[in-house]
Formats: structure tokens, sequence, C-alpha cells
């Protein structure tokens, strides 16, 4: 079981005790069998979110501020039923403000990157959208640190606008968390569609950066693909590629896309630990 298994695996069962769904007496029994690869996974550089914290604090496992209280609290609520629902209540009501705070980041996300199209479509006639995600094989046992690294490196790569980063007008990213996936980011890259309609060339050049940059243990999905875009264009929802600002179905599409980045209900893709001093 790799890092990603190991903190969803915990953090499922956190919600699992916490929705009253464990009976309180057996607690303890089921927090102890992620003792052993809890703590070999357990970095105190690291913040976790709200329901690994709690385990971690719990199980006597981390060094927070908290940890004194959670450690006496975890004591008294394996013998009291009340104390567990108390327990219980407060790490629902933080994991809850937790995901509310994602889901508002991701919905001023949403605006800026509406905002950002629309001027642009506003001064051009045509935009190519070109959509990359780029991730590792799933059973890569990658840490936070070297998705941060990797994640600069092209970054840096964007912003020195050379090879199929020369003519990039705008970008944006979502970075992401998942179950099947593990880390892995979002790109939407555009260009000015009037110099340029290899979008699919686009995306291969962009997928072939990454795998350079991680020395081919990356991976990457291009959205581009022709089969991929003509599954989208037979619903009539294709929103990249070639998108005439004129045309106010593709502007819709291309808005719908762009949404997607941004999605505001997407609570299992949280960042489950990241840097406590986050550049990515």
């Amino acid at each position: 079981m790799n890092r990603n298994e190991t903190l969803i695996q915990i953090e499922d069962l956190m919600l699992y005790v916490c929705s009253g769904r464990c009976h309180w007496k057996e607690v303890q029994y089921e927090l102890e069998d992620y003792r052993e690869v809890a703590t070999d996974i357990y970095d105190p550089d690291l913040e976790y979110s709200p329901m690994i914290q709690g385990y971690f604090d719990l199980m006597s496992i981390s060094r927070s501020s908290d940890l004194h209280n959670r450690t006496r609290l975890g004591r008294s609520l394996f013998h009291s039923r009340t104390d567990f629902l108390n327990f219980c209540e407060d790490m629902l009501d933080e994991h809850e403000r937790f995901i509310n705070r994602h889901k508002r980041q991701r919905q001023r996300n949403f605006k800026t990157l509406k905002d950002n199209f629309k001027g642009l479509s506003n001064n051009h006639c045509k935009l190519l959208l070109v959509r990359v995600d780029v991730s590792y094989p799933y059973d890569a046992d990658v840490d936070i640190y070297q998705f941060n690294a990797d994640l600069n490196i092209f970054r840096r790569r964007i912003h020195e606008r050379r090879k199929c980063f020369k003519h990039v007008m705008d970008y944006s990213w979502a970075i992401e968390q998942g179950r099947d996936k593990g880390y892995h980011c979002h790109f939407l890259f555009i260009y000015n569609g009037s110099n340029h309609m290899r979008d699919g060339y686009f995306a291969e050049q962009i997928g072939e950066a990454w795998l350079d940059i991680t020395n081919g243990d990356g991976c990457y999905f291009s959205c581009n693909r022709k089969s991929h875009k003509d599954n989208y264009l037979r619903q009539g929802t294709l929103g990249i590629g070639m998108i005439h600002s004129n045309d106010e179905d593709e502007v819709e599409n291309a808005e719908n896309a762009i949404h997607y980045l941004a999605k505001a209900d997407k609570e299992e893709q949280h960042l489950l630990n990241k840097l406590q001093i986050n550049y990515i």
C-alpha cells in the first residue's frame, strides 16, 4: 500500500468512525489497525487534512500543538460514549469547514479563469484550447515533495515560454489528489487560434515535456486527442481545440471545460497533505 492509498484509507476510516457507523467501544481497535503504516508515513513538516491530522493526534503519532489535548481526549473517548460523540461532532465540523474552504477556493478560481477567457475571446476571433493532465502511474509511490519539485520545474518551463510553451497566451491549472490517480494536475493552455491550429500536437508536446521532467516516471493524458474530442463533438459539448469567439455554443462549451478545472463539488479530490510552505 503506497502513501496515497494509506492517506485515503485513514481519512475514510476517520469519516466512518465519526459518522457513527462504528460502535464507540470498538473504535480503538479500528484505529490501531493503521498505526504502523501511519507512523511510517507521518511527516511533521507536512500539513494534513483535518481527519488525517486528527488520526495522527489521536494515536499520539504527531507532534502538533493539539497533541496533548487530543491524546488526553483519546484516552477518555475510548471509555466514554459522551466524549466519543463530542469528538466525532468536532471532527465532522472541522472536516466540513475544510471542504467548504476547498469549494470556495475553486469557485474563486473558476471566476478568474472565466474572466480571463472572456477577455481573450473579446480580443481574438479564434482561440485554441489545449487540455493536458499530468500525473504518475498509480503504483508509483511519489510523495508531495517530488510532486512539488516536478510541478515547479514544469511551470518554470511554461513561464520561460520556450518550445511548445512559446506562444501560450494564458494557462491555468488545478492540483488534485484522487483515489485512482494519486497526485495529478489538470492544465489548460490557450493559444491564438488565428496563428495556431494543431491542438493535438501541442498537447503531445506538453505531455512529452512532463515525461522529460519526471525522467519518464510520469504519465499524461491529452484531452485533445481526436478520439477523445470526437466523443464530445457527437454530444455537442466539445469545448477544447479551436474555439470561434463568434460561436455562442463553442464559447459556452469552452466555459464548461474551464468550469471542470475549478469544479467546486470535487470533494474527494482535495489534497490530503501538502507542504506547510506550499509552492504548488
